[in-house]
């Protein structure tokens, strides 16, 4: 946000410098993003893919113990693996919600600069800037579903579906 100001400029001699520096450190990010994206994709899709079956199944678990004798015993021990498997699924979206947030804030960033300050050949390379990160970095799920807050919730709504369903078979 700081590039267009005139500390920057009198510091490092050149804004076209220090937008050099920028521009590969965010080609780095993009490179490490897309490695991330590659080696978890189809990682992540069996961990959701697991871990929705298993909330559904430990949900039931939990609902049909409630009448039992020993109810207390299964459900808090069906109650830690439950909160353990939401936990883990709520950190890989968690983790794909913060990359994609980033992504966004590069963009805004460069926009908030002074822009407007800089000679104008200058400024059209935070065009660049804000064209590429106008295509946001993301980490999916098979590459099918983008780990998101919203995929955690349709994760949750999902697994809670099942749960209706498997009560109502009961």
């Amino acid at each position: 946000m700081k590039i267009g100001s005139k500390d920057i400029e009198e510091k490092h001699n050149s804004i076209v410098i220090v937008m050099s520096k920028i521009i590969r450190k965010h080609q780095k990010i993009i490179h490490l993003s897309e490695n991330i994206e590659n080696l978890y994709s189809y990682i992540a899709l069996l961990q959701f893919t697991s871990n929705t079956v298993m909330i559904c199944s430990l949900g039931f678990l939990i609902v049909t113990a409630i009448g039992s004798p020993d109810a207390t015993e299964q459900i808090v021990r069906s109650l830690l693996f439950y909160a353990v498997t939401n936990l883990e699924a709520f950190i890989f979206c968690f983790a794909g919600e913060y990359l994609s947030n980033k992504s966004k804030a590069i963009g805004n960033a460069a926009y908030n600069s002074d822009w407007y300050d800089m000679k104008a050949k200058d400024s059209r390379i935070l065009l660049f800037i804000i064209l590429r990160s106008q295509r946001q970095l993301k980490l999916t799920a098979g590459k099918m579903t983008d780990l998101s807050l919203e995929c955690f919730t349709n994760i949750m709504k999902a697994s809670g579906s099942y749960l209706s369903v498997l009560l109502a078979m009961r």
